[in-house]
């Protein structure tokens, strides 16, 4: 799953470094990713900047500001596109494209109180919760 991680993330050419395990990830987390790393998870969740901006706790004209003007994320706004990042690769693994993940984030799920998936992703929590069910669901788990 670290391959696929990083490869959701933009890959070396984006970090313009060696990203070869989880401790240089966090040494570049710390340093905070490149707002098209943010761009780029946004795009595999077919969110709109309002969604994903909520999801990383910033106002949309923050995020669009950011944009703008390419400022680098934040520690904490770069974690919390890992996690995500992390749900996006487990899910592919769990559905097998990502047209059926989307399908999921957008579906009340049993599980989460029949809230949808993507509606508790802006806390760590709900992050926490929703990989959770994905690895139940991968391992035949009800939920």
């Amino acid at each position: 799953m670290q391959t696929q991680l990083i490869d959701i993330l933009g890959g070396q050419q984006v970090f313009k470094q060696n990203v070869d395990s989880f401790l240089s990830l966090i040494e570049i987390t710390q340093k905070g990713f490149p707002m098209s790393v943010a761009q780029r998870v946004q795009k595999k969740l077919s969110l709109s900047n309002k969604q994903f901006s909520q999801m990383l706790n910033l106002s949309e004209s923050t995020f669009q500001r950011r944009i703008k003007s390419k400022s680098p994320l934040s520690t904490a706004e770069s974690e919390k596109v890992v996690d995500l990042s992390r749900i996006i690769a487990k899910g592919i693994d769990v559905f097998e494209s990502e047209e059926d993940l989307k399908t999921w984030l957008n579906s009340p799920a049993l599980a989460l109180g029949n809230k949808k998936p993507l509606d508790i992703l802006s806390s760590s929590i709900g992050r926490e919760e929703v990989l959770s069910v994905l690895f139940r669901i991968e391992h035949g788990i009800y939920s």
